[in-house]
């Protein structure tokens, strides 16, 4: 079983997708409308979680500019150049209207080249490269260059029992990617209630509930339990914020650009070292807590509590509010704290400045956001114990999941280009005893 090539014209057939104004737009359904995917709905795999309605849809436009079972659909006009030529595939019965940012591809013979494996082939990382390399415009804006698409040369086994074969190890690898993201999303969900049931103190951290009787009424807050106080969460009994270590200029320091804080509350991905000259930096050591306060990293959840350094004081972009938890604050406690829904929520509700670089003022954690705190250090430890060991799981869950995509990398590269051969009998019955 040969590899054979041929121009992606003379395999491939495309469309592009379907211009409309402002006036046929709706976020929901109504009488007469069809759905339209845009580019957000294009991301690893299609996210319908976004929803664009559109009215006056002719029945001719319905099925031109439609994708349905088969069809490969890649964003083709974007700021974001490496987004270029990101695709998804149609794998249900439903017809995809698609919007003119987006281009479908499909083959033109499915008893020559089979639609899935030619999906692979698309989101391959050297044909995703060769796409952005080649993407031009003018505006601002990256374009897919079809021209040069449809005259690359297009590889592919001749036998399509193996092109079938590559496609099912690649889907079952999706399939089990997919299966470790759905369970952690799980966990996440499980990690909110429990926040926002620990950190009000409803629940204890032995996993009972506390009675009517264990409470006390606060005219500022309301309800909170006995033993607890409410206090500013940038009051000076819990944190000292932005604190000023000393240093020794012209050394070597850890640093931590933005980029190296996680969305999502995920803490510090990575540490870098800088030689520092002098100050502009924010300043941190082991035990504090970085918040990003510019948009977008605020909405984001740039949140992280340092646990290992190389240096004794660390540097980080200006960016970042530092807190020093006080010893009378578990610093774990306090990053819980910090990334819990309602701090969150009112710090981007609080920022100031111009849209697009606004900033959360760090003034607000002073006198404008109240939470409950237990006095007891005991039980703050107790309640971030509960929280860490989610966390903890979905470490190693999200380890997981690049484990797995490496390893999909790896078989892309390999069995996409006729590198490694797959014994197709082998494979189809392992395919189906999975």
């Amino acid at each position: 079983m040969n590899f054979i090539s041929d121009k992606f014209k003379n395999l491939i057939e495309y469309k592009s997708g379907y211009t409309w104004s402002k006036e046929q737009e709706n976020s929901k359904f109504v009488d007469g409308s069809v759905r339209v995917l845009t580019v957000t709905n294009i991301q690893e795999k299609l996210d319908l979680g976004s929803e664009l309605y559109l009215t006056q849809v002719t029945k001719n436009d319905r099925e031109r500019k439609a994708a349905s079972k088969g069809w490969s659909i890649a964003v083709s006009s974007n700021g974001n150049r490496k987004r270029i030529g990101n695709a998804v595939f149609i794998n249900d019965d439903t017809d995809y209207l698609f919007a003119s940012f987006l281009t479908g591809f499909i083959p033109k013979d499915p008893d020559t080249v089979l639609p899935k494996y030619f999906f692979y082939w698309l989101s391959s990382h050297p044909i995703q490269e060769r796409i952005t390399s080649v993407s031009e415009g003018t505006t601002g804006l990256g374009n897919l260059d079809i021209r040069f698409l449809r005259n690359m040369d297009f590889e592919y086994p001749k036998n399509t029992s193996e092109q079938k074969a590559i496609a099912g190890i690649l889907s079952k690898v999706d399939a089990v990617i997919e299966a470790v993201e759905n369970s952690i999303k799980a966990a996440e969900r499980l990690k909110k209630s429990l926040m926002q049931n620990l950190l009000t103190g409803k629940l204890k951290p032995d996993g009972t509930w506390r009675s009517e009787d264990d409470f006390y009424m606060d005219e500022k807050f309301g309800k909170v339990p006995k033993g607890w106080e409410v206090k500013p969460v940038g009051g000076k009994s819990l944190c000292n914020i932005n604190p000023n270590y000393n240093f020794t200029k012209g050394e070597q320091y850890d640093f931590i650009p933005m980029d190296a804080i996680n969305d999502d509350f995920r803490g510090l991905g990575y540490l870098v070292t800088k030689k520092v000259d002098g100050g502009g930096y924010t300043r941190f050591r082991i035990g504090d807590i970085l918040f990003a306060k510019i948009t977008p990293c605020t909405e984001n959840g740039k949140v992280a509590l340092i646990e290992k350094m190389n240096t004794t004081v660390g540097f980080a972009s200006t960016e970042f509010i530092i807190f020093q938890p006080k010893e009378t604050i578990d610093n774990q406690f306090y990053f819980y704290l910090l990334s819990s829904d309602r701090v969150h929520n009112l710090s981007v509700s609080l920022m100031e400045g111009t849209t697009g670089r606004q900033r959360v003022p760090w003034k607000i954690f002073k006198n404008r956001i109240l939470a409950p705190i237990p006095i007891d250090l005991d039980e703050q430890r107790n309640i971030a114990k509960r929280l860490k060991v989610i966390e903890k799981l979905n470490v190693c869950k999200y380890s997981k999941i690049q484990s797995l995509k490496n390893l999909k990398k790896s078989l892309m590269q390999n069995l996409l280009t006729g590198k490694v051969r797959v014994d197709v009998a082998k494979i189809n019955k392992l395919l189906e005893e999975m």
